[in-house]
């Protein structure tokens, strides 16, 4: 999702997939960072950029059934996804909703968002705009990638050529690729209290190794990367890109690393 309605990944079903897909392993990083931040029983929160409905899913279980949960999203065909993720919720509401000129009713005791900072064109005015949608004291609590590291602990190849197109093709899309390791100079910039920060990532060798999630980020970029001249046509086939990567690193009795998960929260006054 960016401010200038451009999401580079694509809004098909396949992506909304692969969204689902990937929060079988952020989901616990995510929880653990609501948990520090004090979501709780009873609070009403605001998740922005809700997507598939995953992180709506967590906040939901924390706040109870005498909370309330308001997940948004401009998108209505990942709404229609998020509505079956969603629909054993029923303290969750799930509206169409863009976050330029953001118009809701109320406060909100907590406003969450997982990578979504990232695809917009502002993210420090969008703070700055949520700040404002939050009650006295209230939480504001997001939760980016930073993409700019060392994938594996063995350069391989393949890792190495993925690696590049990835990161390469999402900068020249305007994402920011480091979001989650500028996150406190964002709140600092939206004029937020310094925030609390952690870090995570999904790590693994062998047949742990998160490689899936890297080959569907790949995947999903290559209708971007290909109208942009940066890989030929079947230089890389989906449905075998996972298990190619699977065997180069374990081939090199190698780590492999998944993104780093960047948490930020703050109590804004």
């Amino acid at each position: 999702m960016r401010n200038d309605h451009r999401y580079v990944l694509g809004e098909s079903e396949n992506e909304h997939s692969r969204l689902r897909d990937q929060s079988v392993v952020l989901d616990p990083l995510t929880r653990s960072l609501l948990i520090d931040a004090g979501i709780t029983e009873g609070m009403r929160v605001l998740d922005i950029g809700t997507g598939s409905g995953a992180v709506a899913a967590l906040a939901a279980d924390l706040v109870g059934s005498h909370g309330h949960v308001l997940a948004i999203d401009r998108d209505p065909t990942a709404l229609d996804g998020a509505r079956a993720v969603l629909a054993r919720h029923p303290q969750v509401e799930v509206a169409e909703a863009d976050l330029a000129g953001l118009d809701l009713d109320g406060e909100f005791d907590a406003i969450i968002g997982r990578a979504v900072l990232m695809h917009l064109s502002e993210p420090v005015e969008t703070l700055v705009s949520l700040a404002q949608h939050l009650r006295l004291n209230g939480l504001l609590v997001m939760h980016e990638f930073d993409l700019v590291h060392e994938w594996a602990s063995v350069n391989t190849p393949l890792w190495e050529r993925v690696r590049s197109l990835v990161l390469t093709g999402l900068d020249a899309a305007g994402v920011h690729i480091r979001m989650g390791s500028e996150l406190f100079a964002a709140f600092r910039s939206a004029g937020l209290p310094d925030p609390h920060l952690t870090m995570g990532a999904p790590a693994g060798g062998g047949d742990q190794a998160p490689s899936f999630g890297w080959a569907n980020s790949l995947t999903a970029l290559l209708p971007y990367l290909e109208q942009q001249g940066m890989v030929s046509d079947g230089e890389f086939t989906a449905d075998s890109l996972t298990q190619r990567l699977d065997d180069e690193i374990d081939a090199a009795n190698a780590t492999l690393l998944g993104p780093l998960l960047f948490g930020a929260h703050c109590t804004v006054p």
